[in-house]
């Protein structure tokens, strides 16, 4: 299986920018590197946001789109679960 091309949105920079706490930077890395393994592990959003996918790091959410057909993956946003879903 071809590893996909992971970039953040400039959203999703600020989002990993703001996090202080190294445990959870950590978990957002390793998090990455999965989803650049196998995007499709994660969960599926449903609703408005049908198109995105969400994995799950400690508290934190790291939502995501997949380009199959180019093997990329744009990261959306990086956040707090409480806060990840409002858009």
């Amino acid at each position: 299986m071809k590893k996909y091309q992971v970039y953040l949105t400039r959203t999703a920079q600020k989002d990993y920018d703001r996090i202080r706490d190294e445990k959870l930077r950590r978990g957002v890395n390793r998090v990455i590197e999965k989803i650049q393994e196998d995007p499709y592990q994660f969960k599926r959003l449903t609703g408005p946001l049908s198109y995105l996918h969400s994995a799950k790091t400690f508290s934190f959410r790291v939502l995501y789109q997949i380009h199959d057909k180019k093997l990329i993956i744009f990261v959306i946003s990086i956040e707090h679960r409480k806060n990840v879903y409002r858009y």
